[in-house]
């Protein structure tokens, strides 16, 4: 990516910088191999506290060929208030659902260009920031924001991923969907 393309930390949206932070926490690389999936994280409530939660999972990536996506075999948890890891965990230790993990799954090559897919995790960023504080607070907040936000979704975490994603933040999934 061209640096000049590249938002600086000042003009990074709220959620934009917990997402990066979240996903480029030390423990990613320090726990989780290179070729792990690594799905967009979510708001829950689900500990006690608010957090953004996301699950990793071996992947196999071939130019043009269908992303190969693995069932998830850990997830961990960095708080929203205090961005600070509050959880990290091998689904073999504690699943972070009560129903089995269904998988491998595989997407197709979404043919869209760079420029559209950064527009959709731009918009999706934005949509994040204006749901988050009704989310939190225990609010249906705006249901345009809501389905807006739920329509966007599929741009940035894969469909056929929705459904470990959705078992990680059922709470969230609820709230978009009321």
């Amino acid at each position: 990516m061209n640096t000049a393309d590249a938002p600086s930390e000042h003009t990074r949206t709220p959620y934009e910088q917990a997402r990066k932070g979240v996903t480029e926490h030390a423990l990613r690389s320090a726990e989780v191999p290179l070729e792990h999936y690594v799905c967009t994280p979510l708001p829950t409530l689900r500990w006690g506290t608010a957090a953004y939660a996301v699950f990793a999972a071996p992947a196999v990536r071939a130019p043009r060929q269908p992303l190969r996506i693995g069932t998830p075999d850990r997830w961990w948890a960095v708080g929203i208030v205090r961005p600070r890891l509050l959880v990290y965990a091998l689904v073999s230790a504690v699943p972070f659902g009560d129903a089995p993990l269904g998988g491998p799954v595989t997407v197709p090559p979404s043919g869209r260009p760079l420029s559209a897919v950064r527009e959709d995790q731009r918009l999706f960023d934005a949509l994040m920031d204006r749901a988050l504080p009704s989310f939190l607070a225990g609010s249906p907040g705006d249901p345009d924001v809501r389905g807006d936000l739920a329509a966007t979704l599929p741009l940035v975490l894969p469909r056929e991923c929705q459904e470990w994603s959705r078992a990680l933040t059922p709470d969230f999934y609820a709230w978009l969907e009321q």
